[in-house]
């Protein structure tokens, strides 16, 4: 999942990169600035070859940034593509007819609509291994067979494995509030990306996101470790207490937090503390039907605190970057690009 999300940001740079240099005027710093940004790495021109293939994909005319300065950039490792992306001047010169300059918010959301399509690949093969899935904005309470009860926030999904001698739920995407009915005889375990939850009757919520996977207890008590065989005893939680896994350095912590906001989802409240803007975005994109991108990373990684309301993701969204100069841009109904642009 991280090696995903370093993918998608990208993908978003390189798009925020057509935002940035469709209005710039000429002679603008902008493009000497984006000149180095391409050829700082391969990875780099990667994205924008994707970008920049969805764009002759649709067949518009040469781009207003589409100058010779970036032509002939060759990326740090000196390999030579013989199936290059990149247009020429000559690959790229105008015909005859009049050209039709297609409005950039339109060649941003086709952008935006390969990239998501080719992103959405690991949800395709979550939904087919889910038994209970919902989808943005959506939230579902299922009771399984043994008569515990669990909560799917939006864009969740779980698989469940309910035996005679174990209870076992598996939380594939997003989050859920277990209420779990004690049967001493089958201890019931929740697995969720670098986790372990073991427990026999108790309440409790499990996030996973791109970053870190959560567990805070409300009530009862439960177990939580590392999900690997070399992992440390697991940690007694008590209530108002959270297990947190960071999923880049695999560092585990226990934090506190206050028993009210431990499901809060469940009302449509979402409480953060010292969280990432992107992963904040992360947490509102699972209750917004439209697309959610940041191309600023530098937005992106600044700390957000606070309640927002998820029954409105737009003003949850522009609640969030505001303080920061941030700009909430809708280019379509289904596409928001996030930016200080």
């Amino acid at each position: 999942m991280a090696n995903e999300n370093a993918e998608r940001e990208l993908l978003e740079e390189a798009t925020g990169w057509i935002l940035k240099l469709e209005g710039a005027p000429q002679g603008s710093a902008i493009f000497e600035e984006f000149k180095v940004w391409l050829a700082a790495c391969d990875e780099h021109r990667v994205a924008w070859e994707r970008v920049n293939k969805t764009w002759t994909v649709l067949g518009t005319v040469k781009p207003a940034y589409n100058q010779k300065f970036w032509a002939d950039v060759t990326p740090l490792s000196k390999r030579t593509r013989a199936n290059t992306l990149l247009p020429t001047p000559a690959a790229r010169a105008p015909v005859a007819r009049k050209p039709y300059h297609r409005p950039v918010t339109t060649v941003v959301s086709a952008l935006v609509a390969a990239c998501v399509l080719w992103i959405s690949i690991p949800g395709i093969l979550i939904a087919m291994r889910a038994d209970y899935r919902t989808a943005a904005g959506q939230t579902e309470r299922v009771q399984i067979s043994d008569g515990s009860v669990i909560d799917l926030g939006g864009s969740s999904a779980i698989k469940t494995d309910i035996g005679t001698e174990q209870r076992r739920v598996t939380l594939l995407a997003g989050e859920a509030f277990f209420n779990v009915v004690t049967d001493s005889t089958r201890p019931f375990i929740v697995d969720v990306q670098g986790a372990e939850v073991k427990v026999h009757g108790t309440a409790f919520d499990v996030q996973v996101s791109s970053t870190s996977t959560k567990v805070a207890l409300l009530r009862g008590s439960i177990e939580a470790s590392l999900a690997t065989e070399s992992a440390s005893p697991p940690d007694i939680l008590k209530p108002g207490e959270m297990f947190v896994v960071d999923h880049a350095t695999g560092k585990i912590s226990v934090e506190s937090i206050s028993l009210e906001d431990i499901g809060s989802w469940r009302e449509g409240k979402i409480f953060l503390a010292n969280a990432s803007v992107r992963s904040a975005i992360e947490l509102i994109q699972r209750y917004s039907s439209a697309s959610i991108l940041i191309p600023d990373r530098g937005l992106a990684n600044l700390k957000v605190s606070g309640l927002f309301d998820l029954r409105n993701p737009d003003r949850a969204l522009i609640g969030l970057v505001e303080p920061f100069g941030g700009k909430v841009r809708s280019v379509t109904p289904f596409l928001r690009i996030v930016s200080r642009l």
